[in-house]
């Protein structure tokens, strides 16, 4: 209106960026999975995401005593350091930048090939911003998330801590920290499912998409269907009769039957289902919580530890 423009072309793209490729791993070592992906991509830049100062510290250090052309961002490091290593990114003089998500607003760099993220996000909605400054020029991009249960602990443990908004009374803070648990949780079923991860995130946002797009990790991956209905139906028993005062561990080696001095100490060791899932492995059980966690057959309560949904 302001600019009289009269029945003006409105576009409006939506979420799906079909150039960029997406895909969820949890690998055994979350540093020699990322030096082999970017042996897979020489010469090409990209950013890697990590969750705190610390990590970048850690990774940017290996991969420089590695060979490989990285520099750090965060916000610990100063402004003058920062610029620099930032102007070094945008004019290719350093091809990997390994930052917390304190970079990227305001970066302009449409040649990123890759965005990885050494650990998963809080939410889907920092994941997809993070993962979006990859291909924007059009060009095919990556976009890799490597998990592991201890990103989930340290979301929480940041969740918990948050208290940026001193407005906020202690109600108010605990009505935020449930809706950031919800969202984790949402972003936890990205990195365990099964289905089309580019469907799930556009679900997530509100898009219904045709189908699966036979073009992510879990649609180019050859998986396996297994039934795992008397593992999870042994799982939501063993919770329903324990309630909300153990965690995940003590679920897991409760129904696998371990001998650990925890279960001998609250006498789980004789309760019923102790032993249940004997011979499963840990990650198998592991895995399985995880997903009814995902499905919402399961919830974190807030001592974070799995009740019934």
């Amino acid at each position: 209106k302001m600019l009289d423009l009269e029945e003006p072309l409105c576009l409006t793209t939506g979420y799906n960026r079909p150039n960029l490729h997406f895909a969820s791993v949890k690998p055994t070592n979350k540093f020699t999975m990322l030096c082999s992906f970017l042996d897979t991509m020489p010469g090409e830049c990209g950013i890697v995401y990590c969750n705190t100062r610390r990590t970048v510290e850690d990774v940017a250090g290996k991969l420089a005593v590695n060979g490989y052309s990285a520099t750090r961002y965060h916000a610990g490091l100063s402004d003058a350091e920062r610029h620099a290593n930032q102007d070094d990114f945008q004019y290719d003089r350093a091809r990997i930048m390994v930052a917390t998500n304190a970079f990227g607003m305001g970066i302009d760099k449409s040649d990123v090939r890759y965005v990885v993220h050494y650990n998963m996000p809080k939410d889907m909605e920092s994941y997809y911003q993070e993962a979006g400054r990859a291909g924007r020029d059009g060009e095919k991009a990556e976009c890799v998330l490597l998990y592991s249960s201890a990103d989930e602990q340290t979301a929480r443990f940041l969740i918990q801590q948050d208290r940026e908004n001193e407005a906020l009374d202690e109600a108010q803070l605990e009505q935020v920290r449930r809706r950031d648990y919800a969202r984790l949780r949402r972003m936890s079923g990205y990195c365990h499912t099964g289905e089309c991860l580019r469907r799930y995130l556009l679900e997530y946002f509100g898009e219904t998409p045709p189908g699966r797009c036979g073009s992510c990790g879990n649609c180019l991956e050859q998986q396996e269907a297994v039934d795992v209905t008397a593992q999870a139906a042994a799982i939501l028993r063993c919770v329903a009769r324990l309630g909300p005062r153990f965690g995940m561990s003590t679920i897991c080696d409760l129904v696998r039957g371990a001998d650990s001095r925890k279960l001998r100490q609250w006498g789980l060791n004789h309760q019923e289902g102790y032993g249940v899932l004997k011979g499963e492995s840990r990650e198998h059980v592991n895995d399985c919580i995880r997903a009814l966690i995902a499905q919402g057959c399961l919830v974190r309560s807030e001592g974070e530890y799995p009740v019934l949904g």
